[in-house]
């Protein structure tokens, strides 16, 4: 039990601690609260280590920020998710154990022995499994839709292609049918410059005969 004069240190410390200073230290304390809503000391029975439950929210916490209420409630389903997994697998091992020792012992099948007296347990087991991994996946499908939405919202506008205008149609050179001569040829554009006339040819032309 504390002394007085321990309890008025503690209170003096207190006093001291006035939190975070620098911006970044109080936009980081805002979150605290905000990490895990997993008590490891309550959601542990005999045989467990809270020290293990803590060192896999931290390992989920690191891959998943929980910044937020529905990430916070997201990496808790999948902490407890493994969390029941292990446990599940501890408990059948020690169901086997528990089993092969209250069951007969003159048969050199002992798995055999075992799985013919408690496969009914085991259908429980395995089913409880099955809706752990299914929460499990479903989770995790909703923090990977949460990521990607996110990251969509943080793209650079540059990236988007511009959108065209509601009905605009770009100028095009057109020709009409009756531009085309007799040839089936097109004239040059009007826009060019005239060819220059022929020069006359110094050499004579031939008689006709």
């Amino acid at each position: 039990m504390a002394t007085i004069e321990q309890i008025d240190a503690n209170r003096q410390n207190a006093r001291k601690s006035t939190g975070p200073r620098s911006a970044e230290g109080k936009a980081a304390s805002r979150f605290n609260a905000l990490k895990t809503g997993i008590d490891a000391e309550a959601e542990t029975i005999p045989g467990e280590d809270p020290a293990n439950l803590e060192a896999l929210i931290a390992e989920y916490q690191k891959r998943w920020p929980t910044d937020t209420p529905e990430r916070r409630m997201l990496v808790d389903t999948l902490v407890n998710c493994e969390w029941m997994l292990r446990r599940i697998r501890r408990g059948e091992a020690s169901f086997w154990k528990y089993k092969e020792e209250r069951t007969f012992t003159d048969t050199p099948n002992r798995e055999g022995r075992v799985i013919d007296y408690g496969d009914k347990v085991y259908d429980r087991l395995q089913r409880r499994i099955n809706s752990i991994q299914r929460n499990y996946l479903r989770a995790l499908k909703e923090l990977q839709s949460l990521e990607k939405a996110e990251a969509a919202d943080q793209e650079p506008e540059s990236n988007q292609q511009p959108i065209p205008e509601i009905g605009f149609v770009p100028e095009t050179s057109e020709i009409h049918p009756e531009s085309i001569d007799q040839m089936g040829q097109a004239p040059p554009p009007a826009n060019l410059p005239p060819l220059p006339p022929l020069a006359p040819s110094a050499e004579p032309l031939p008689p006709a005969f």
